[in-house]
């Protein structure tokens, strides 16, 4: 086989070069494409954590908001069974305890006197005002005393006493006047009317909270 050879001088001959400026280019695409990649697939992945998170958070929402809506009715029944008791213990401070007015009442009766009728009115006790309204409604409780004795100092005694009783209050007599004695003619008898007002005259203690069962509906 005949060997070929070539006649172009050296000088004339084309020379194969390196574009290194090219080579870089592509290089630094390359690894631009691959950061821009791998970012994707960081931020994707980071993306997907979050929504996760948000669907566990919104889950977590939903459940305390049950919860939330669960307990209102227990506060409302709490707040009603405050008022509740609020109201009792107003009754309870402001009451005017009627069986001591009676058990006064019957200290300071004379042997001589007898009673022919007792009547005692009492109002329902105040709430949520002050202690000088109370004070005022409470003399709209009444009692009226009807009896007889043998003088009229002995109907003044009585009144005198009456007077001391801390839960009266204005008494006085409205009526006086003689009766006749039946067969007996030389016995006189005297017939008397006294008025006076009920005030509650007890400390404004609280109700031990052991004593007030309140069921609320």
């Amino acid at each position: 086989m005949a060997r070929r050879i070539n006649l172009v001088p050296r000088s004339e001959r084309p020379r194969t070069r390196t574009d290194f400026g090219l080579l870089a280019m592509l290089g630094l695409f390359i690894i631009v494409i691959f950061a821009l990649g791998f970012g994707y697939y960081l931020l994707s992945n980071m993306l997907d954590d979050k929504k996760l998170e948000l669907a566990d958070l919104e889950a977590q929402t939903a459940a305390l908001e049950q919860q939330v809506a669960a307990l209102q009715q227990y506060e409302v029944l709490a707040i009603h069974a405050d008022n509740v008791e609020a109201v009792v213990q107003d009754v309870y401070s402001g009451r005017t305890l009627l069986s001591q007015v009676l058990d006064a009442l019957s200290l300071v009766v004379p042997e001589n006197v007898w009673f022919q009728n007792l009547k005692l009115t009492a109002l329902d006790p105040q709430t949520g005002e002050d202690d000088t309204t109370n004070q005022s409604s409470n003399t709209d409780n009444k009692i009226m005393i009807e009896g007889q004795t043998y003088s009229f100092e002995d109907v003044s005694r009585l009144v005198v006493r009456l007077q001391l009783i801390p839960s009266l209050d204005g008494v006085e007599m409205t009526s006086a006047s003689d009766v006749q004695a039946g067969s007996d003619s030389t016995l006189e008898i005297k017939e008397f009317a006294i008025g006076a007002s009920v005030i509650n005259d007890q400390p404004a203690t609280a109700l031990p909270l052991t004593e007030v069962e309140v069921e609320a509906q």
